[in-house]
């Protein structure tokens, strides 16, 4: 929860900022610890308490830090005061209370994995199990690099995605925007041209006049019926499990289902790929894994055959037992088992089908774009030839008159 307070620094200036703690008694003592003393607290509201987004260090910064922390400790500087250089540079508020109480942590003793894992979700999981493999090996720095290159691989792949979308997802708002327009401002402005007209209107005129006045006349339960939508399907998400469902729902969608496994299939492999190399063990790499994963129906599917694991099975038997990699990615599991290259083959695995998931969100864009642009003109030319076919025909009726 977060607490916007009143404090005074062990500095001796009075300043607002935003806390987050579990409860207002753990914000006091955690508050007293640091020197701080506190004049007044108000319950902090935002989006993290609708349930609309939960609260991240965004990837980027993490990036950095990953990119920094490492190439400070390949200089041989001790980690606390890697730490302290590095919180003195920080000017993200929410980053910085993190690392000021993950450094507080360190120097009493707590290790820097334990100390992140601390944070909750503030930070993905694969960051404290990275920073645990490298301190087990010795190798943090090396550890914070292999991270760093997940992270970005991650993030493009995402970006991609992203800058794919934007432009179909550009034209169905104007094309809904047009139509909306149409609707309620434009078509009653025709209605009450032809209501002076002794005409007959076409069918077709004539149920958009119907649908334009039931559109008008019920603007308001719209808006509401979509707020209340809204707001259930809100609600609904925060229930425990409901995540689970609509993601597995999601799989189901032809075609999109597809590239949603693929990627979830990706960040599987990469994140255990990860994890084996660092040295981690594949019981503990494959819990990892499964809450790096972004689709939750797939998460808990793997989650749950991590017990074959356990009991002496391989990761092929694990992952065929979860019913949602393909055959294919088993194959090649499979094969860096048997060569003892598993790290290898998992990274394999992840960059086909990074390349694939390109390729065909490629194609699927080429064919979405042009479709939508002929469907916007279609639309909003036969509502135009609508209206306008009916002056046409009274000025053909006039000249003829003439």
């Amino acid at each position: 929860m977060e607490y916007v307070c009143r404090v005074g620094t062990p500095t001796g200036e009075v300043v607002e900022q935003t806390f987050t703690a579990n409860d207002e008694a753990a914000l006091r003592d955690d508050l007293e610890q640091k020197g701080y003393y506190l004049f007044s607290v108000r319950r902090g509201m935002g989006l993290k308490d609708l349930g609309l987004r939960r609260p991240r260090i965004h990837p980027d910064l993490l990036l950095l830090w990953g990119q920094e922390t490492a190439a400070l400790l390949k200089a041989g500087l001790p980690l606390l005061q890697s730490l302290d250089i590095l919180l003195e540079r920080q000017r993200d508020e929410a980053f910085r209370r993190s690392l000021t109480a993950i450094r507080e942590k360190v120097k009493s003793g707590v290790a820097l994995s334990e100390a992140f894992r601390a944070e909750g979700a503030l930070y993905p999981p694969m960051l404290s199990a990275s920073i645990a493999a490298g301190e087990r090996s010795g190798s943090l720095e090396g550890m914070l690099r292999r991270f760093v290159q997940y992270m970005r691989l991650n993030q493009s792949l995402k970006k991609k995605a992203v800058a794919a979308s934007v432009y179909p997802l550009m034209l169905a708002a104007t094309m809904v925007a047009l139509i909306s327009i149409l609707m309620v401002k434009v078509i009653p402005q025709f209605q009450e041209f032809y209501s002076g007209l002794n005409v007959q209107l076409p069918l077709m005129t004539r149920v958009l006049m119907a649908i334009s006045d039931f559109v008008r006349d019920n603007l308001l339960w719209f808006v509401l019926a979509i707020a209340g939508a809204w707001i259930g399907l809100i609600t609904w998400l925060r229930r425990e499990g409901s995540g689970i469902v609509l993601d597995r729902a999601l799989l189901r969608i032809p075609y999109v289902g597809g590239l949603m496994r693929m990627y979830a299939t990706s960040q599987l492999a990469r994140t255990l790929s990860a994890l084996l190399t660092g040295g981690l063990p594949l019981v503990n790499a494959m819990d990892v894994a499964a809450a790096s994963v972004g689709n939750r129906a797939m998460a808990e599917a793997v989650s749950s055959a991590t017990h074959h694991i356990r009991e002496g099975k391989s990761l092929t038997t694990a992952l065929e037992a979860t019913g949602m990699v393909d055959h294919l990615a088993l194959e090649m599991v499979k094969v860096g088992e048997q060569t003892g290259a598993l790290g290898d083959m998992l990274t394999a695995v992840a960059d086909f089908y990074d390349e694939e998931l390109e390729n065909r969100m490629a194609k699927a864009i080429a064919l979405v774009e042009p479709i939508m642009l002929v469907l916007m003109a279609v639309v909003v030319a036969g509502m135009l030839l609508a209206f306008y076919l009916p002056l046409f025909e009274a000025i053909s009726a006039v000249e003829r008159q003439v």
